[in-house]
């Protein structure tokens, strides 16, 4: 979608953003939001007239909503006589960010795209040819008429594709905005490290926003630490039920065991939602509470487990 900035009722720029051209830079402590701008400039026919373009800055927000960030400002510096025009001029505005505000806007994707508006503010000035003496051949001296400040409003759409792979990476916040595992000595328990390895690859499809197959790889990180135990339910009919293996009450105690078992029951009744109903949906909070106590609970083990077969 492209937008226009008028002076005095002339279009004297178009602006669009590049199909898939916005990227992240900078650092996990000080991200920038990397966007492209594709300027058409024209100078209004008028003799003895030019346009000095300046710069151009810029609001950043989620469609319907306040602003959140706002440009470093981006100088232009193009100055075009009457009739003149510059097609295709490429401008880049860099958008400082930090953690909590890409957290914003990865939570109102919610696994989808990225929907932004951008406020912006172009700086032109107004330049009147001075007149000069006669018989003198020397170049145009240029006066000022008017500074001005016109604006245009665009809004643009991240693809769900461009903003995992251009713009999160290149901003390290797909590594820092989860929780981060526990350290757990995963060498001296080798029976659970299919556990640690789900939880692994749970944080990094929740970070490509496959929030159903992240819950999926709590269910595979809970595994190995259940197994089938015959119990009757009230109308005396007996069927094998899901259970903390009863090795754990040896070592943490009835009541630990209880806890423990009961808190990992809890997890596996959503985790067996992802893996065996294809229509279940889950929001990237919903995703990040099962992911974050799934990791509390499942470090807590380890680190009190007995021998695991």
């Amino acid at each position: 979608m492209s937008e226009h900035f008028s002076l005095g009722g002339w279009v004297v720029a178009d602006v669009d953003v590049p199909a898939n051209g916005i990227s992240g830079g900078g650092r996990a402590e000080l991200p920038v939001l990397l966007v492209p701008l594709r300027l058409n400039l024209r100078c209004l026919k008028s003799p003895g007239l030019s346009i000095d373009f300046r710069e151009i800055r810029c609001r950043v927000s989620p469609f319907d909503s306040t602003y959140i960030a706002e440009s470093r400002p981006c100088l232009l510096n193009v100055r075009l006589a009457s009739d003149q025009n510059l097609p295709n001029h490429l401008a880049y505005l860099e958008i400082p960010f930090d953690r909590i505000r890409l957290a914003t806007l990865n939570r109102l994707r919610n696994g989808g795209d990225v929907k932004l508006r951008l406020d912006l503010e172009l700086l032109v000035d107004e330049l009147i040819e001075l007149p000069r003496p006669a018989g003198i051949s020397t170049a145009p001296v240029w006066g000022l008429k008017a500074h001005n400040q016109l604006q245009a409003r665009l809004q643009t759409v991240i693809p769900r594709s461009t903003w995992i792979e251009q713009v999160t990476p290149g901003t390290e916040f797909a590594k820092v905005h989860i929780i981060e595992l526990p350290a757990i000595p995963i060498g001296s328990c080798t029976g659970l490290k299919a556990s640690f390895d789900a939880l692994q690859q749970a944080q990094k499809l929740e970070s490509q926003g496959f929030y159903r197959e992240a819950v999926g790889q709590c269910r595979i990180a809970l595994e190995p630490f259940f197994e089938k135990v015959e119990k009757t339910d009230t109308d005396g009919n007996k069927k094998d039920v899901p259970a903390l293996k009863a090795a754990w009450q040896t070592r943490l105690g009835k009541a630990t065991y209880d806890w423990l078992n009961a808190a990992l029951s809890i997890l596996k009744g959503p985790a067996n939602q992802a893996v065996h109903l294809s229509s279940v949906h889950f929001e990237q909070l919903e995703t990040q509470m099962l992911l974050a106590i799934t990791t509390a609970v499942v470090a807590y083990a380890i680190k009190t487990q007995p021998e695991v077969e």
